[in-house]
């Protein structure tokens, strides 16, 4: 009596071997509602209309920390206090860029905190609200210490040439949110992330470098 073969497991029938993807992997889809909140959130920013705008990121980042998305969460907290600060509500703009750094560090991207610290107390020194400045960097000390830095070398390093790299669109195709080259999340010369939406930017590099 002829003993029959167990059946071959379709897994193993010669698949080709496939390497591991190079490069960034492909960002979560976002959900519809959300991605249509961004779009008119950024649209707003190009209206004036700052107070809408602030709001809809407001509760973006909210929903994006219910998620456990900490670092989507100091990125939409940033641009609220952005869109505060924009309209001039300088207080409600003070109160979201001390959560944001506090988020960037609690969401693993402290390297973040210290050019975002320059940028944030040079723009409040450029409108006169010097006593802000002076808050915001008493609230980063202890931020800024978690990287092993004082004030003064954070400051030196956020003024240090970026690396070269391709040039990037003016705004992400995904969500239309701005695109600030020294603030996207980049993973190789010719390939960056929007931070509000996870889209995949892909930049330019010039033939002449």
């Amino acid at each position: 009596m002829f003993r029959r073969r167990p059946p071959r497991r379709p897994f193993l029938r010669r698949l080709p071997f496939r390497r591991t993807p190079r490069g960034p992997l492909p960002a979560p889809e976002l959900p519809p509602k959300v991605r249509e909140a961004l779009i008119r959130a950024n649209h707003l920013m190009t209206s004036a209309r700052f107070a809408e705008a602030a709001e809809i990121f407001e509760r973006l980042a909210e929903k994006a920390k219910e998620h456990g998305m900490v670092a989507r969460a100091a990125d939409l907290t940033l641009r609220a206090s952005r869109a505060c600060f924009a309209g001039d509500d300088i207080d409600a703009a003070l109160k979201h860029a001390k959560e944001s750094l506090r988020l960037l560090v609690r969401g693993g991207r402290a390297g973040r905190v210290p050019l975002l610290l320059f940028k944030m107390t040079a723009a409040l020194r450029g409108k006169g609200y010097d006593a802000q400045a002076d808050e915001l960097e008493r609230e980063a000390e202890q931020i800024v210490g978690e990287l092993g830095l004082s004030l003064e070398e954070a400051k030196q390093r956020a003024l240090q040439p970026p690396e070269k790299r391709g040039s990037l669109p003016a705004e992400c195709s995904g969500c239309g949110a701005p695109v600030v080259p020294d603030e996207v999340e980049w993973h190789d010369a010719q390939t960056a992330e929007c931070l509000y939406c996870g889209a995949i930017l892909k930049a330019v590099v010039s033939l002449d470098n």
